[in-house]
């Protein structure tokens, strides 16, 4: 047995011991209400290892009683070499050599800073000199701008060292990113300007070995000077357009994208989300659904996938799809031999829903459905299966038996965590799959 003494003794040892160890600093996250001395501790306790350091800016800074900034001219803030101000300059510790060519990953956020245009040089980074150069070792930059007009008084120069790979932007990216080469992820967000496509073209030839594309609300304009940029190795490819772009596939084209074979639709917030993926390839549009056709032919078109298996999915349950768009959504089921039907799909398509399905050609074998959580079998004495429409299955299913285009299989989607409810929606589904006798009507391959 130790002593409390003892113990005392081993728990300071402990705690010395572990906060001394540099890998517990080696993430540093830092606001403009941390004060420049306990930064410049935590960068050093990180001694000599990798960093990732996350730089957040969220509010307009104006004087405090323990500033010792100077101010220029218009009011800015200057840094003062010899009594460095606590409360503004709490980030330019970052830039110092030894430390800055430490920097692996560098996470630069500006949010909520909505100030008026004649305020905006009360924020928090002034006019300070930041890093006279990039991080030498800067391989991952992550910069979400909240619409500041001082984004670029962190660097002297672009921040985009040769050995940067991953490049994250978000806001006012001006013509900068041009500049960038050998990338093998880039995502660009909430663009507040149009993009030339001929520049973004040029900077995609900079970058044919993109591994990850990822890009949201983004507008093209003008047109192109030269042939699409064939990106061979991207496995990831993201696409938001909240309206039609025609344009894209004169910039780009992804080869990988032939192999798509699989098909998730989503529908939420009256937007539509499509997520198909392939060998080694996955690819996901979201737009409006009066635009998803235009949009998706011009993203794949030329790649010509064939879709084989496709799933209607909706996380909002009962909030299916409106009853005009089912033209739209049966147009990407044409050559489908497997076809998941979501519950929140079921009820909001209407009797052209089922039409359609009927008419499909014998290629479509295998359907399934999701059965909803707490549904039970009808009583004996009325015999109704609630508003679940099981009726129209059990119709579908018989009309293409006797048309001479029989499924091979209608099953159950297995879709909840649960065992319990597992097993309660398969009795649910084998007492249904029983009173319409099905049997008859599936002719397994």
């Amino acid at each position: 047995m130790h002593t409390l003494s003892e113990l005392t003794h081993i728990c300071r040892f402990w705690r010395v011991a572990l906060i001394n160890q540099p890998r517990l600093w080696a993430t540093v996250f830092i606001t403009q209400d941390d004060r420049l001395s306990f930064v410049e501790m935590c960068l050093e306790r990180s001694q000599s290892i990798p960093l990732d350091v996350t730089i957040s800016v969220s509010d307009v800074a104006q004087s405090h009683p323990s500033c010792t900034c100077d101010r220029g001219k218009r009011g800015q803030l200057i840094p003062s070499g010899i009594n460095p101000c606590e409360r503004h300059f709490v980030f330019e510790s970052l830039a110092e050599t030894k430390r800055s060519k430490r920097i692996h990953t560098l996470k630069i956020h500006f949010k909520d800073v909505y100030s008026p245009p004649e305020e905006r040089a009360w924020l928090s980074l002034g006019s300070c000199r930041f890093f006279d150069l990039p991080p030498p070792h800067l391989t991952s930059l992550e910069w979400k701008d909240g619409g500041t007009l001082y984004t670029d008084c962190l660097f002297t120069i672009p921040p985009f060292p040769n050995t940067l790979r991953s490049l994250s932007y978000e806001g006012t990216i001006h013509s900068q990113f041009t500049q960038v080469k050998s990338l093998t992820s880039f995502t660009l967000k909430d663009y507040f300007e149009k993009i030339n496509v001929e520049t973004f073209r040029t900077f995609m030839l900079n970058n044919q070995a993109l591994e990850t594309l990822s890009l949201e609300w983004v507008q093209f304009e003008g047109s192109s000077n030269g042939p699409p940029v064939n990106l061979p190795n991207l496995k990831s490819f993201s696409i938001y357009l909240p309206f039609p772009q025609t344009t894209f596939s004169t910039i780009v084209r992804v080869p990988a994208l032939r192999h798509l074979s699989s098909l998730w639709i989503t529908f939420a917030d009256d937007t539509y989300a499509f997520h198909a993926t392939g060998d080694g390839i996955t690819f996901s549009v979201k737009t409006d659904l009066c635009y998803i056709s235009e949009v998706w032919q011009d993203l794949t078109g030329y790649a010509r996938p064939t879709i084989r298996h496709v799933r209607l999915h909706d996380e909002l349950e009962m909030a299916g799809p409106y009853s005009d768009d089912t033209g739209t959504i049966i147009s990407f089921l044409m050559d489908v031999d497997t076809l998941e039907v979501g519950n929140g799909y079921v009820p909001g398509f209407h009797d052209g829903f089922w039409d359609d399905l009927k008419q499909l050609g014998p290629r479509l074998k295998t359907i399934r459905f999701e059965i909803p959580e707490g549904m039970e079998p009808p009583r004996l004495s009325d015999g109704r299966w609630g508003e679940y429409p099981l009726d129209d299955i059990g119709d579908l299913v018989r009309y293409r038996f006797e048309q001479g285009r029989p499924f091979s299989s209608v099953e159950r989607m297995v879709v909840s965590e649960s065992e319990r409810i597992n097993r309660q929606q398969d009795f649910l589904w084998r007492c249904f799959y029983c009173h319409y006798r099905l049997d008859q009507y599936v002719r397994p391959e």
